[in-house]
């Protein structure tokens, strides 16, 4: 099974949590995870092939919301109150997705064999690249992506600082890849405190007055 099979997999079983909802709620997040996690070890690859696997998983878990979200504020444009609150939905979803996807590529990712670590980073920058493509905040696929580090660090034994900082590094350089502003929001919205864990990412992408 190749990248782009992964995530039209993950894309297909996401789909219809979002459609029975309108959105990823924070309840769907586990679905998220477990369609991620299940999709991966399916695809029977291991060490650097499955992290290749991992960003087609996250891939998918973010399109699902671009596409089904986009269809819902075309339907809801009649109103403007209706297009802001598809919006907010299609904002929330995204950070859900990111949360669940990280959290089920990790898991699914150690047991094949990828660095946690490593597989904490990619995914990380793989949700926030996949929010830009489709147009959503990236802040807002950020803090989603480091919420989701932190879990499953704090359940699989991993350094849950360690986690967090990988996860921030990787959203904030995906966004350097955006634009120098991009970074700047990123890093203002990941760096602090988030779920009781101090978060510093490591690198010198956003900081202002960086010239990276």
């Amino acid at each position: 099974m190749d990248e782009r099979e992964v995530g039209n997999r993950v894309k297909s079983g996401i789909v219809g949590v979002i459609r029975g909802t309108g959105e990823i709620t924070q309840v769907a997040v586990e679905t998220v995870a477990t369609t991620v996690q299940t999709t991966l070890k399916q695809g029977g690859e291991t060490g650097a092939a499955a992290a290749q696997l991992g960003v087609g998983a996250v891939k998918g878990a973010i399109d699902a919301v671009g596409d089904v979200g986009g269809a819902t504020a075309e339907t809801a444009a009649d109103t403007v109150e209706k297009a802001v609150d598809s919006a907010a939905r299609v904002g929330s979803s995204v950070g859900n997705a990111a949360k669940g996807a990280v959290i089920g590529t990790v898991r699914g990712s150690t047991e094949l064999g990828v660095e946690a670590m490593e597989a904490v980073g990619l995914t990380s920058r793989t949700a926030v690249s996949e929010a830009s493509a489709i147009g959503a905040d990236l802040t807002v696929a950020a803090v989603g992506a480091v919420e989701g580090a932190i879990d499953v660090a704090k359940e699989t034994g991993l350094n849950v600082e360690e986690a967090a900082a990988a996860a921030a590094t990787g959203a904030i350089e995906a966004a350097g890849d955006v634009s120098s502003a991009a970074a700047v929001r990123v890093r203002r919205s990941v760096e602090g405190t988030i779920q009781g864990v101090k978060v510093v990412a490591k690198t010198a992408v956003g900081k202002e007055g960086s010239e990276e």
